[in-house]
């Protein structure tokens, strides 16, 4: 550019220069608190699949089971996989001590560039693991429960009496020797 050169300019050339230079440094930092932060969110959201998770689960039809137990398993194979390219790009990788100058510009360019897109690649998969697993939690939440009532049956003869059971119901019954106590899911017809 035309025009003299000034105290501020050189200033500023000094400064894009240490940029370029440590900024393999800057990435690997910044892929190191991210990896830092998908160890947060990942055991944030494990810790509430934890609690509501199993028992939940366990209420749910057959199919949407699988379809949940795919969710987790994918959110935990995402985070798995984040956290590792994370740490590659915070740790980078060892190779051969190289001799000239443009040697060693080329392998940190080559290095920041493989940094930048692990870091990239960890941070999509870090929103791929989340999504999956708040649709895991949110299928426990919102797909509907089968019936899971339950009936009392009381066979006296030929006298059958059907009641039904919900939780938490306290039955004291007085029978004879001549009936029969069952728990069935169904009340026979007739």
């Amino acid at each position: 550019m035309p025009g003299t050169v000034t105290a501020v300019d050189r200033e500023w050339q000094a400064r894009a220069r240490r940029l370029t230079l440590d900024s393999i440094y800057d990435v690997r930092a910044v892929a190191g608190r991210w990896a830092a932060t998908i160890g947060s969110l990942t055991g944030l959201l494990s810790l509430v699949a934890l609690v509501a998770g199993p028992r939940a689960v366990d209420q749910l039809p057959v199919g949407w089971r699988i379809v949940t137990g795919v969710c987790v398993l994918a959110a935990i194979g995402c985070a798995g996989l984040a956290t590792w390219w994370a740490a590659e790009a915070a740790q980078g990788s060892i190779g051969s001590a190289l001799s000239t100058y443009a040697q060693v510009r080329d392998r940190f360019r080559e290095q920041e560039r493989t940094a930048v897109a692990l870091l990239r690649r960890a941070r999509i998969l870090v929103v791929a693991a989340m999504s999956a697993l708040v649709l895991g939690i949110a299928l426990t939440w919102f797909v509907p429960k089968p019936e899971t009532t339950e009936y009392l049956l009381v066979r006296r003869g030929s006298a059958v009496s059907c009641i039904p059971l919900k939780d938490g119901l306290a039955l004291s019954l007085a029978i004879d020797a001549a009936s029969t106590v069952t728990v069935v899911k169904r009340c026979p017809a007739g």
